[in-house]
């Protein structure tokens, strides 16, 4: 091992470079250090290009990532992240562990900064590294759907169409919109997830889906996001055509009250939503006998139990069994809520999700 004298510390991530002084890398496990004019000195591997933390302008890095990144370190790095380990990393991509270290610290040498620190239960990001994450797991996502991509294309399909929609109650207008764009571009390929509206936004920044279709009144997008606004919809109380009320030509909401009714749980976004709805009204919120989350078993308690149920304007036009459905004669005096398609600020929407977005907006203004 190699003397040290009183001045040999660890150079800081803020330490000036100084032309002939003994040159430092970090690395996940230990500090390593290589002085040129030391006779019994034996150098690295491969020659050790030192940029520490701000030493390297933003525009250098640019430029030097292209030519120096490796995808194996990439993948070192963010298998380290996940298992918050060396030797766990090293277990999981079948290497020792002296090439994990050595992937890491060839990965910081490029990047110019230290990216782990040793904690007692093995490693963990260092700010640079936090930042840096995201981004490098980015990467191995657009591989993987590049790959998803490429097999749907060998496959015969003609392009690939991610959606988000949150779950309750569902975007009645969407699967009528989606089989017009299968219908005019019958090779594509549509993935459609269900979340709620925070998790819909977060999927967008992760780019798992490429727009989601959700209502404006309970999240805010924020700047890295555009929003593309649809229509309007309103809050209504719906029946079975065979409900004793549907006939009536007027209603008032104490007669309402009286009558049994199904509801989404108390936890549910869509029951807050009627409840500040009919709070900014003034009215009470109805005691229901059935509970329920999923949308259908809602509408069949209303088609076959005899129960009444808040839904959406839009759902008594599109919704499935509409024409067994009707909505009664009492108006929420309530602003309308905005539906709008939401994507990514970044990145232009497809063909497909511009299709989808025009034919949203076509079905609306004839509802």
């Amino acid at each position: 091992m190699l003397p040290r004298g009183p001045s040999d510390k660890v150079a800081s991530s803020r330490d000036p470079v100084t032309p002939g002084a003994p040159a430092r890398f970090l690395s996940g496990d230990k500090q390593r250090w290589w002085a040129p004019d030391t006779p019994t000195a034996r150098p690295p591997a491969r020659p050790a290009r030192v940029v520490l933390d701000e030493t390297m302008p933003a525009n250098d890095l640019i430029q030097r990532l292209p030519r120096h990144l490796k995808m194996g370190e990439l993948r070192v790095f963010v298998t380290v992240l996940e298992h918050r380990s060396f030797r766990k990393a090293a277990a999981v991509l079948h290497l020792t562990q002296p090439a994990v270290t050595k992937a890491i610290a060839g990965l910081e040498q490029t990047l110019g900064c230290k990216l782990f620190h040793r904690v007692s239960s093995g490693v963990e990001p260092t700010v640079h590294g936090a930042s840096f994450a995201p981004r490098a797991v980015a990467v191995f996502d657009e591989l993987r759907r590049a790959a998803q991509d490429l097999a749907r294309v060998s496959g015969g399909d003609q392009g690939t169409l991610r959606v988000g929609i949150v779950p309750m109650p569902a975007i009645p207008l969407l699967p009528v919109a989606v089989n017009h764009v299968l219908n005019a571009h019958p090779g594509s390929f549509v993935s459609v997830v269900e979340a709620r509206e925070t998790e819909l936004l977060d999927r967008l920044r992760r780019r798992d889906i490429e727009v989601a279709i959700l209502r404006l009144a309970g999240v805010e997008p924020g700047e890295d996001l555009q929003v593309a606004p649809l229509y309007e919809e309103r809050v209504c109380v719906v029946a079975s055509r065979e409900h004793r009320l549907a006939g009536r030509g007027q209603l008032t909401w104490p007669e309402l009250l009286q009558e049994r009714w199904v509801m989404p749980p108390a936890d549910c976004y869509f029951y807050e939503h009627v409840q500040a709805t009919l709070h900014r009204c003034g009215l009470a919120v109805p005691r229901h006998a059935i509970e329920a989350f999923s949308i259908h078993i809602q509408f069949g308690m209303v088609l076959h139990a005899g129960v009444l149920s808040f839904g959406l304007r839009s759902q008594t036009s599109f919704a499935p069994g509409k024409e067994f459905l009707v909505r009664l004669p009492f108006d929420l005096p309530a602003p309308p809520t905005t539906v709008a398609a939401v994507s990514l600020q970044s990145h232009e929407p497809s063909p497909l999700t511009q299709q989808l977005i025009a034919q949203i907006r076509a079905m609306a203004r004839a509802v």
